[in-house]
């Protein structure tokens, strides 16, 4: 038999309207009332119906998140930052996966917005903007995360890509490497163009010409990093070292340089980013640099719910 706030009401000794107050902490519901009400529901095990309240008051206490790449391990420590922040607040989470395909990234959305969520944290895909034309049209609060649009004046929180990029070349040039590759994102993404950008600055400060044949874009996974590292890799012209756009490019990288014969770092040295855990199980230590992606994660779930409390935040 289905339990209801009636029923509640019942055992605790109070009306239906008192009863449905002391859920939704109302300030004029006494602690004892509210606790009685509390105790009830919890012995009838009665649980409120979240939509329908939500229905009703405009809140449902749940707050979107949807990340361009489920098999990416980034998002697993940014999702940790987010849900941190959030549970403490009283918010749950609802999670979707755009699989770096704005069509999906839509459906996403379409789905939060169903569940009335009251913000959301998003990755853009970055193909196009209809992502963020939707957030906007929808008059929903969202904060980007890890990815942003330089042009675009909206609320985000990401690393300095250009920054860690710079930081792994200018080390692999201080060990004495000269022909320096780069294997980079998708140009469309503003977390490839910065580490583009810092390798770019690297080879410049070290006096060096950013040789375009040096350069190859491929997907942010392993397969991109393997396809990419056999063509670096084959020929008599092959660089020293690579600094690859992340460390997922990186693994892959050195799955191409074994495929190959290749020794690292003896035939050729490899360097990634974002320092994913993975980084530490390789049988050959790869050089990174550190993202910290669970307090990106909670700083943007912050963000957010500044921008629902009416805040702001710098």
């Amino acid at each position: 038999m289905t339990v209801t706030i009636r029923d509640v009401a019942r055992a605790a000794g109070v009306s239906v309207t008192t009863a449905s107050r002391a859920f939704n902490n109302k300030d004029d519901v006494s602690a004892a009332t509210r606790a009685r009400v509390m105790a009830a529901a919890q012995a009838l095990g009665y649980m409120p119906n979240l939509v329908a309240r939500g229905l009703i008051l405009g809140k449902t206490g749940a707050l979107g998140v949807v990340i361009a790449d489920g098999a990416n391990p980034v998002y697993t420590e940014t999702l940790r930052g987010i849900e941190a922040v959030a549970n403490r607040a009283g918010y749950s989470l609802l999670l979707c996966n755009a699989g770096e395909s704005q069509e999906q990234a839509l459906r996403c959305l379409t789905t939060l917005l169903h569940n009335r969520v009251e913000g959301i944290v998003l990755t853009p895909v970055q193909t196009d903007r209809r992502d963020i034309e939707r957030l906007q049209a929808a008059g929903v609060p969202f904060v980007l995360a890890l990815r942003y649009f330089p042009d675009l004046p909206t609320d985000y929180v990401a690393p300095d890509h250009a920054l860690g990029s710079y930081l792994v070349a200018r080390h692999l040039l201080e060990l004495g490497h000269r022909r320096l590759a780069h294997i980079a994102g998708p140009t469309h993404l503003s977390s490839a163009a910065g580490r583009l950008a810092g390798y770019r600055r690297a080879l410049a400060e070290a006096g060096l010409a950013c040789e375009e044949r040096h350069v190859v874009s491929g997907p942010f996974t392993i397969a991109g990093g393997y396809e990419a590292g056999l063509r670096l890799l084959t020929g008599n012209d092959r660089p020293s070292a690579i600094v690859a756009g992340n460390d997922l490019q990186a693994i892959g990288a050195l799955k191409a340089a074994r495929a190959l014969g290749l020794r690292v770092p003896d035939d050729v040295a490899l360097a990634g980013g974002d320092d994913i855990p993975l980084m530490d199980m390789l049988e050959v230590p790869l050089t990174t640099f550190h993202v910290p992606l669970f307090e990106i994660g909670a700083r943007a779930a912050a963000v957010l719910l500044a921008k629902l409390a009416g805040q702001t935040q710098d």
